[in-house]
């Protein structure tokens, strides 16, 4: 029974993937043109960076599924647009942490008021009912994940 709700997770990862990339993911690349002009990848990276305030590269770099020599011109690109700062860690001198910077946390502020008219309009589609299951359901989803 078990290999049954296996088998089941991962047919409907790869289609929650695909659908997730085809119809939201799309946000991220809408800044190209903006005053800072970062990338998919840089938009993803200051939301995370955001959302984890002080987190090591080598984190970010599993968050993004990046290899350490992209990883790192990413976040140099990051500092140098002075959305993001390295911080030494305190813990370990050798290591440094990432947090976004006062311009980076204004420019985050402005990407999720965008992520959210995006959402608004992509779910507007549908009733409320489905609005409520989405929400507890992704919660629900999200809470497995930080466990798995």
């Amino acid at each position: 029974m078990k290999d049954e709700y296996l088998n089941d997770i991962n047919e409907n990862l790869i289609e929650f993937t695909s659908l997730f990339h085809s119809k939201i993911s799309k946000v991220f690349r809408k800044n190209i043109d903006g005053e800072y002009r970062c990338n998919k990848n840089q938009n993803r990276a200051i939301m995370i960076i955001g959302n984890h305030d002080g987190i090591s590269p080598s984190t970010l770099g599993k968050y993004l599924d990046m290899r350490k020599g992209s990883l790192t011109t990413l976040i140099d690109s990051l500092v140098k647009k002075n959305l993001v700062v390295r911080d030494i860690d305190n813990n370990d001198r050798r290591r440094y942490l990432l947090s976004l910077s006062s311009e980076g946390k204004k420019y985050m502020e402005q990407e999720k008021e965008k992520f959210k008219e995006v959402i608004k309009e992509l779910f507007d589609k549908l009733d409320e009912f489905e609005i409520k299951s989405f929400s507890e359901n992704i919660n629900n989803v999200v809470e497995i994940m930080k466990k798995v």
